[in-house]
């Protein structure tokens, strides 16, 4: 390690909890996490990771973000994610070693089936409610909950939330959500 290497590592975890607050944002409100994001966290944790740890931590860098991203594109290939996802969590995993990648994609996908089921049950309630407000044998009522229940399979899940979720998990299994609350004061 390099003199110094414990506050850019607390510098590393602000960095990729703000990226990935970010990148839930977007995906939340537009659908969307935007390459500049991606791309920008990306390059950040690769050079925050090379200062903190010199080429080593460079390689582990780039092994988190290899790892990070290997694990999610067979979901987009299935067209079970955005592009965009994927690419948040190789930026993520810039910010981590392999081990904690794998463990940050792990949880991701855990919390992500979780995140499904309620947007899922959100959309058969309004489908349910649908079906209650509308007249009595009218067609209106019908074709309403029909549409309603079709569209949870064309819904769009704010996956970032998830990949959040992960990364914070990791962050906090190997030490550095720690390491950043005392740095604030905080724990």
């Amino acid at each position: 390690m390099l003199p110094g290497s414990i506050e850019i590592d607390v510098v590393m975890t602000g960095a990729v909890l703000i990226a990935l607050a970010l990148a839930a944002r977007e995906d939340v409100l537009r659908h969307r996490i935007p390459n500049a994001l991606n791309a920008t966290a990306l390059l950040l944790g690769l050079g925050l990771a090379g200062l903190a740890g010199g080429w080593s931590g460079f390689v582990d860098s780039v092994g988190g973000a290899a790892t990070g991203f290997a694990v999610l594109f067979p979901f987009y290939l299935r067209r079970g994610m955005g592009a965009g996802d994927v690419k948040l969590m190789a930026a993520a995993g810039a910010y981590l070693d392999p081990s904690s990648a794998l463990l940050a994609a792990a949880v991701a996908l855990v919390a992500g089936v979780f995140l499904a089921v309620a947007v899922v049950t959100r959309k058969q309630a309004e489908a349910r409610l649908l079906q209650e407000v509308a007249p009595a044998g009218g067609a209106p009522a019908v074709w309403r909950a029909a549409a309603a229940f079709l569209s949870v399979r064309q819904e769009r899940f704010p996956y970032a939330v998830a990949i959040g979720i992960g990364v914070a998990a990791a962050l906090a299994w190997n030490g550095s959500l720690g390491g950043l609350w005392t740095a604030l004061g905080i724990g």
